[in-house]
């Protein structure tokens, strides 16, 4: 029996089962949060006991294949290392799990806290006979799809109290309904942030508005306002001076605490900051929950239990949920006090954090905010005591004593600060050296002599050398046409407009100009990104980005009322007059020039981005979209002429003539107005040589002037060059011709072997080699342009990602020609990719979170994975193609092929499968220093998780009798790169995230989807019935 168990638990089948089962349910988790919200994905999996049993079963598989297949030995010390790595990296998430807590902490400027609300929500209840208290907690994950019953049950001074789960209503409001059992209940209208809300008491209950509580007919609590009936009507007694404003007189007045007052209609009683309305009773009624829409902004979660005290049960309903710090329902039942909640809870740190100032910085002529950051003082009197001062706000977080803080968000009135707070020193310490000695391991597996990855390589080449010569095959692909639009015409657009001449365009582009973050770049550049960033075109009506710009410029009317502001939400388009996603800047205000979409994007941008909706991210990517062109009519966005002696090296714009002295004031003030005249008289006259002058003339004034931070000639040359040449965009079509080329000669030479083909096919390699280096100057030279590695956006990791794709194809090339031709088309499709709409190709300053090394090298490994894993794939679906066209005359020389490709696949999944581990666990350590903790189960870090788990699976299935054939590992190295598919498109444009790159409304499914999972599925099919006939 033993034995038996021992068997199971170490064997290699549960190994596979455990890391399928891992990946397949924290993958569907990802899709339940976005549907259901993170409460459910938690609920249902992320925090469920089964969960984590399969962890602690895959830890003890892992420990006992470590003895099973005697890894503690010098020849098997990277297998062990990296097994060992894996064992202590689940440790430390179970240490995370059971020992850590986050929350939040909100302070005020001038004010000092030391107390966090608890990012988990619970039940709180305590019991009280007025001599002896007891209090219980139990963390809740309540949500809309699954709930679980929970029943908490003991002796209070010998009484049996018992509480019971019930319901959960999610974003509930009160409705009253008439039933003859029921009680009065009176209805008072509180008005506050939410507008006018109705609020319902039940006769004996004590309802708490604000921060203090309000009784009808109840006398138990002593700082209530007690409402209490009497034969002539309702009566108010109040322990706060009231004061009152009479709705038919217009009156006011001022009731005395502590005093018998009439309770009326109609009059607005003002309590502190609660203001409120009698509105009237509700006889013989029973005030029920009912879930209101998700827009309804005055719903509250409701929780429902049943409290029960020797035998006699009380319906108790509890409003609450996340991040909410809910006033105590109060009452009493058998003699006994009872006091509950549901919500967050509060804990204390052993420190003082004192806001000094927080400082939101806010887009040039607007109320948008572009980014925040709080300055506070820590105070530690404990040893001695310990004081200093620090910024926080996104990539520095304060680290102090095991907790960090991090900027998550701010007060409406910006005078206030919330801060995220984690604690969990030993979770993340034990965590990180798992993550180093993955990485160890996973190197060392790579470069011993004995390794499986070396053997494997030695193998293909004994194979090469049983053959007279290398045969490869073409594999037979159906391209599905993917139609970017191009978006050059605008139906609304002016046909007789007078576009500025592109001539002279070209020379107002290569102005230089000073971005936000004081980067200097070409005017052209900043064009490109400006109308990328406003319409998501390359042109607009035929005209290159300098003109668009120039002419807005100059014509801001005609510009104003143009349908050029991309907008991508039916519920915005609504609101801001769009047709066919495109609206006015003028649509932007309403009659009385009010900003119509300022108080969502308050809100928008106050939210934790994990927190925001499609239609949040929409209006915060179309309010950003809004500023740029109000900035580009009122000229700020145009900081063209650089100050003498300024110790910061700014640049100006025209506006701010009065920063220059007199002389120099005088020509800054006047210069554009001046350039706009005669570019007016260029139109009429078509001579542009006096506007070119005037160029000329500015671009020498900034050479004088702004020498010390302008770039070398050579750097803005290759600025211009590079937004001309659009190398990325011609590579996809070098790619996909080389490429088919190779894969036709190949096909050929399969049935008649010739010379003159090789030659032809060694001829075609040089070509691509030729295109690698153009792609690898390319990066280059965006790296060169830009300052900073080229992975830092979508755009940017998908032509890295191409790039690594044929550098693979490259290093498996003296094995199999195949290859390379395979890793041409599937650069071909990357590029082609990354040239639809949905991405944004455009050189823009980084974020303060992505100016981070560990970004840099996390982003690197974990893109240049994918390269490795397409590959895999590829040549996967290409053996199985082999399958199919196998016959009794070409079976030899097929079988041989099928055999080393099948040994390339393993190859490239390995380096692949090592690569995404270590990217995705050094993108914990970039999370852990931008954000503050380590793991959060977020969409786009879960599928990366999900790859690592699956590629594992797949590569242990050669351990496994009957699942260790060619047929079915070429067919699962196939479907298993559906998850880099998933975790890159499917997360970034599908599923609410903070990786996401998605705006509003996820794009529509291309149509290509599911016709290659169809083409896939059927030639697995017609493989796995060829193969069964003749097994290789």
């Amino acid at each position: 029996m033993l034995k038996t168990i021992k068997d199971i638990l170490f064997s290699t089948r549960l190994t596979a089962v455990l890391l399928f089962v891992f990946g397949a349910a924290i993958g569907v988790a990802t899709f339940i949060e976005n549907d259901f919200g993170t409460p459910a994905s938690k609920a249902v999996i992320f925090n469920t006991r089964w969960l984590e049993l399969v962890m602690l079963l895959l830890t003890i598989n892992l420990i006992g294949n470590i003895f099973k297949y005697k890894m503690i030995q010098l020849s098997k010390l990277a297998t062990l290392t990296f097994h060992v790595a894996l064992i202590i990296i689940l440790i430390g998430a179970g240490i995370t799990r059971y020992i850590s807590y986050e929350g939040l902490m909100h302070i005020r400027e001038g004010e000092t806290s030391n107390t966090i609300v608890s990012d988990d929500t619970f039940l709180q209840f305590k019991v009280d006979n007025q001599e002896i208290q007891t209090s219980y907690e139990k963390k809740l994950f309540l949500n809309p799809l699954y709930n679980a019953p929970f029943n908490i049950d003991f002796d209070f001074v010998g009484s049996d109290v018992e509480v019971t789960f019930k319901d959960f209503i999610q974003n509930s409001i009160d409705t009253v309904i008439p039933d003859d059992n029921g009680k009065n209940i009176i209805e008072i209208v509180t008005v506050g942030q939410k507008g006018r809300v109705s609020r319902f008491i039940e006769q004996g209950q004590t309802k708490f508005f604000g921060n203090f509580p309000v009784a009808f007919d109840n006398n138990t609590v002593a700082e209530a306002v007690k409402i209490m009936t009497t034969d002539t009507g309702l009566i108010m007694v109040s322990p706060y001076d009231v004061n009152y404003l009479s709705m038919d007189d217009q009156s006011t007045g001022l009731l005395k605490k502590d005093t018998i007052h009439v309770f009326k209609n109609r009059r607005l009683y003002s309590i502190g900051q609660v203001q409120m309305v009698y509105k009237q009773v509700h006889e013989k009624s029973v005030i029920k929950q009912v879930s209101a829409d998700k827009k309804n902004p005055n719903g509250e979660d409701a929780l429902i239990v049943d409290v029960t005290c020797n035998g006699k049960s009380k319906e108790v309903i509890l409003f609450g949920g996340k991040g909410y710090l809910s006033n105590p329902t109060i009452f009493q039942l058998e003699g006994l006090n009872f006091s509950l909640t549901y919500g967050a809870k509060q804990t204390t740190v052993p420190f003082e954090i004192t806001l000094d100032d927080f400082i939101l910085d806010k887009y040039p002529g607007s109320m948008s905010p572009s980014s925040y950051e709080s300055e506070v003082t820590l105070n530690d009197n404990r040893n001695g005591g310990v004081k200093f001062s620090q910024k926080i706000f996104m990539n520095n977080v304060l680290d102090y004593d095991g907790y960090r803080f991090f900027q998550s968000s701010y007060d409406q009135d910006e005078l206030g600060t919330v801060l995220s707070v984690n604690h969990d020193f030993w979770g993340t310490t034990v965590t990180y050296i798992g993550y180093f000695l993955l990485a160890l391991g996973m190197v060392i597996t790579l470069i011993t002599k004995n390794s499986r990855f070396n053997i494997l390589r030695r193998k293909v080449k004994e194979i090469r050398l049983k053959r007279e010569a290398m045969t490869v095959v073409l594999a037979l692909f159906s391209f599905v046409g993917l139609h970017g639009q191009d978006g050059h015409n605008h139906k609304n657009e002016t046909k007789d407009f007078v576009e500025v001449n592109k001539e002279h365009a070209d020379k107002f582009g290569r102005l230089l100009v000073q971005d936000a973050d004081g980067r200097i770049k070409p005017v052209q550049t900043m064009a490109s990104e400006m109308l990328r960033k406003v319409t998501r075109k390359e042109m607009f009506n035929n005209m290159t980005p300098s003109q668009v710009l120039l002419s807005m410029m100059y014509n801001p009317p005609y510009w104003q009322q143009l349908p050029m502001i991309k907008v991508n939400h039916p519920e915005l388009e609504e609101k801001l007059g769009a047709k066919d996603h495109y609206a006015p800047f003028l649509n932007f205000f309403d009659k009385n020039f009010q900003y119509i979409i300022q108080e969502d994007a308050e809100i928008a941008n106050r939210k934790k981005p994990s927190e925001r909706t499609k239609y949040d991210k929409e209006v915060i990517a179309v309010d950003e979209r809004a500023n740029v062109c109000f900035m580009i009519f009122d000229g700020s966005l145009f900081k063209i002429f650089p100050k003498v002696g300024d110790e910061n090296n700014t640049w100006f714009t025209s506006r701010d003539y009065k920063q220059f002295t007199s002389h120099d004031s005088v020509f800054v003030k006047s210069m554009l107005p001046y350039y706009f005249s005669v570019v007016s008289e260029s139109f009429k006259t078509k001579n542009w040589a006096t506007a070119d002058s005037i160029l000329t003339l500015v671009a020498d004034y900034q050479y004088k002037f702004g020498a010390e931070v302008i770039p070398e000639q050579s750097k803005i040359d290759l600025e211009i060059t590079y937004n001309r040449v659009n190398i990325f965009k011609r590579l996809f079509m070098y790619y996909t011709f080389v490429g088919l080329l190779i894969l036709v000669f190949l096909f050929m030479d399969i049935f008649s072997a010739k010379k003159w083909k090789k030659t032809v096919v060694k001829f075609l390699t040089g070509g691509l080699f030729i295109l690698f280096g153009l792609h690898t100057i390319g990066l280059a030279a965006r790296w060169y342009i830009s300052g900073h590695a080229p992975w830092s956006n979508g755009y940017e990791s998908m032509i890295y990602i191409g790039w690594a794709t044929v550098f693979a194809g490259f290093l498996f090339s003296r094995t199999s020609k195949m290859t390379l031709a395979a890793t041409s088309i599937l650069t071909a499709l990357i590029l082609m990719v990354a040239h639809l709409n949905w991405l944004d190709p455009e050189i823009t300053p980084l974020v303060p979170v992505l100016k981070s090394y560990w970004l840099m090298i996390h982003v690197a490994i974990i893109t240049g994975s994918y390269g490795f894993l397409g590959l895999g794939c590829l040549l996967g679906f290409m053996n199985l193609i082999l399958m199919i066209v196998k016959t009794a005359k070409n079976r030899l020389r097929i079988n041989s092929t099928i055999k080393e490709l099948t040994i390339i696949v393993e190859m490239t999944l390995t380096v692949g499968l090592f690569m995404a581990a270590v990217g995705t666990f050094l993108g914990g350590v970039w999370a852990n220093e931008s954000w503050g903790r380590y793991w959060g189960w977020d969409p786009k870090e879960t599928w990366a998780l999900v790859i690592v788990l699956i590629y594992a699976m797949i590569l242990h299935l050669r351990f496994i009798p009957k699942a260790n054939g060619k047929y079915l590992f070429n067919l699962v190295a196939v479907l298993g790169f559906s998850t880099v598919i998933m975790t890159y498109f499917g997360v970034n444009y599908y599923l609410a995230g903070l990786h996401s790159y998605a705006k509003g409304d996820p794009v529509p499914i291309p149509t290509f989807v599911p016709v290659t999972l169809a083409v896939v599925l059927l030639v697995g099919v017609v493989a796995y019935l060829r193969n069964r006939k003749d097994r290789v």
